[in-house]
């Protein structure tokens, strides 16, 4: 049993920083799939306009926290800069979503062009698929790229 005091998972600095990824990723899934349903369900939206809106609303809420919290001073370049860097890592994060929604869509269905309304059981099965992958890669593209320790001089 792995354990959370010394020597456990909690003194693994990549492990702990992952964990607060995934509690504030969490919060950023509540708004992009709250907001998702309501554009989708509410308003009558197609899937793709909705999970791109959503987005926009979660990857900011998702730069804000992590940026205090899970990455608190770590990065190069201005605030915005790595705001800018953290929204192109989303971006490709976005077009993986939607990529991998669409692969699990057409397993389900069997259709590459659907005309009628998808099963939501199928939209929600696939949109829990994809919030599991682009989580791994959102959080190591992140870590590895928009707020990287800067070298220190020897």
């Amino acid at each position: 049993m792995i354990s959370p005091t010394r020597g456990g998972y909690l003194a693994n600095p990549v492990l702990r920083q992952f964990g607060k990824f995934c509690i504030i990723g969490f919060s950023s899934m509540i708004i992009d799939v709250g907001l998702w349903k309501v554009f989708m369900d509410r308003l009558g939206w197609h899937w793709i306009p909705a999970q791109t809106l959503s987005f926009a609303f979660a990857v900011t809420n998702g730069f804000l926290w992590n940026s205090i919290w899970t990455f608190r001073g770590l990065g190069s370049g201005s605030r915005h800069e790595q705001y800018l860097k953290f929204v192109a890592v989303n971006i490709v994060g976005l077009a993986l979503n939607i990529g991998i929604m669409k692969a699990i869509l057409i397993a389900l269905t069997g259709q590459v062009i659907y005309h009628g309304d998808h099963d939501k059981s199928h939209l929600y099965i696939a949109k829990g698929i994809a919030v599991v992958c682009v989580a791994v890669w959102n959080f190591f593209a992140n870590r590895k790229w928009t707020f990287v320790a800067e070298k220190v001089a020897e």
